[in-house]
């Protein structure tokens, strides 16, 4: 058995997307196929969005409040049975009132969109030389551009807004993965 005693920071951008191309292949394909399902049914995407959050929320609520008891007698009690509460409660706010729960989660996106095109953008800066990084930077943009138009109509932003926006960005960031994983010639890794 041998050992690569090379530091991660001297792989060359190339070799790490040609090695993970199959992956970042599959991936993209789910995630084309996904946005297209988002993009045709909106509202209905909008709505799993809050459920799925909602029901994550809840469950986690619960658990920290159960292990919150299990500190009773010390100072983190109060603190975790109140972190277990909050977060208890915004999961049932999303249940029960969902198109409040739609605009918050919809800032929310707004916001993870911002940071997850700044971080493509910085990716795509990172890989390149690599063929392909131009798509990267275009989903980057596109991310970007999205959180921003999202925060200038969140007031007027229906349930609808949330699953359209959602099934762009992923469209968007599954095509880049595509067209990156197939820029890469076969035997770049070698």
């Amino acid at each position: 058995m041998t050992f690569n005693t090379e530091p991660a920071a001297s792989i060359e951008p190339g070799t790490v997307i040609a090695k993970l191309r199959r992956g970042i292949l599959w991936a993209g394909g789910i995630m084309i196929g996904l946005g297209l399902l988002a993009l045709f049914l909106p509202l209905f995407s909008s709505l799993v969005i809050d459920i799925l959050i909602g029901w994550f929320l809840t469950v986690s609520g619960c658990v920290v409040v159960a292990g919150a008891f299990s500190l009773r007698g010390t100072g983190a009690f109060l603190w975790q049975l109140f972190t277990g509460l909050l977060t208890l409660v915004a999961g049932l706010f999303l249940f029960i009132f969902p198109q409040q729960g739609l605009v918050a989660l919809t800032l929310i996106v707004a916001v993870v969109f911002l940071a997850t095109g700044i971080t493509q953008f910085a990716f795509a800066l990172w890989i390149r030389p690599a063929p392909g990084w131009k798509w990267a930077i275009g989903s980057a943009t596109v991310s970007i551009l999205l959180g921003g138009a999202i925060l200038t109509v969140l007031p007027e932003a229906s349930g609808i807004m949330l699953g359209l926006l959602v099934g762009i960005d992923l469209v968007s960031t599954g095509l880049a993965m595509v067209v990156l994983a197939r820029s890469i010639p076969r035997g770049f890794d070698r």
